[in-house]
């Protein structure tokens, strides 16, 4: 059984790979959608779980009139978001941290945040109630987790067959997938959550560029590389993902557009 620690590590050193500040662009549409619906104002605190490198809700929270905290497991992508933070003229205290062990008081935030993030913490019910405790009351709780019907589900479905399993003690990201799941987690921690189904269209020059760009920037492929080449299955996965890419796309110009579904789950506090 994997600890804490070790769980903490390998989630640093996969979203340490690659290159999430130039991948982060194709979620980009998902931060607008959630800010609009945090229904933000001036001098409210926001804490952004699994902020990356803080372009997708932390900036643009902080350029609205929030005090806002970024908290990640990797903080190796704070360098880009000071960088950002600076060029947007915006301040934001950037904290590493664990979305199930956030280390606040209880009710320090008004608004707490986090964008396919807190989807991978290993315990689910553990991350709701910690994204729950920090919230003040009368404030508001928003998460977004990816759709297990969608290309975001087929992806996982695609590396699940490539890649070993997660340890026995962690639960898969893909259970955020199923809106029975996700209000259970939420029912839990002892609010009501509402749940709605939402799309995204990821955007690349062309498939062959899609592909390119998952390979070199996104972490988990650029993990997954180091599983699967030495066992020669590198390029039956890179095949298998063109096809669901291929698949998936709704463009007839040569470029690729893949809509991808996702959950808005919204809970007062």
């Amino acid at each position: 059984m994997a600890t804490t620690e070790e769980l903490r590590g390998r989630a640093r050193a996969t979203w340490a790979a690659g290159d999430w500040d130039r991948f982060a662009r194709v979620v980009a549409p998902v931060g607008a959608r959630v800010l609009e619906r945090a229904e933000l104002e001036p001098g409210l605190d926001l804490l952004d779980v699994g902020t990356g490198s803080g372009g997708n809700i932390a900036i643009p929270a902080a350029l609205g009139g929030a005090k806002v905290v970024g908290l990640d497991v990797t903080p190796e992508l704070f360098e880009h978001a000071r960088r950002h933070a600076a060029d947007a003229g915006v301040q934001v205290e950037w904290v590493e941290g664990d979305a199930q062990q956030l280390q606040f008081p209880d009710a320090s935030f008004d608004r707490v945040i986090s964008t396919f993030g807190a989807m991978f913490a290993p315990d689910h019910a553990g991350a709701a109630a910690e994204l729950v405790r920090v919230c003040r009351p009368g404030g508001r709780v928003l998460m977004t987790t990816w759709i297990n019907d969608g290309f975001a589900g087929e992806l996982f479905k695609l590396t699940g067959a490539f890649l070993p399993p997660p340890p026995p003690d962690v639960e898969p990201p893909p259970l955020w997938g199923v809106e029975a799941h996700a209000r259970e987690m939420f029912t839990a921690a002892g609010v009501s959550p509402e749940i709605t189904r939402e799309l995204v269209i990821f955007r690349f020059a062309s498939v062959d560029d899609a592909v390119r760009e998952y390979a070199d920037d996104f972490g988990p492929f650029v993990m997954a590389r180091k599983v699967l080449e030495p066992q020669g299955r590198w390029d039956e996965f890179m095949a298998a993902f063109h096809d669901l890419v291929s698949r998936f796309n709704a463009a007839e110009d040569g470029s690729a557009e893949i809509e991808s579904a996702y959950f808005l789950i919204t809970a007062e506090r």
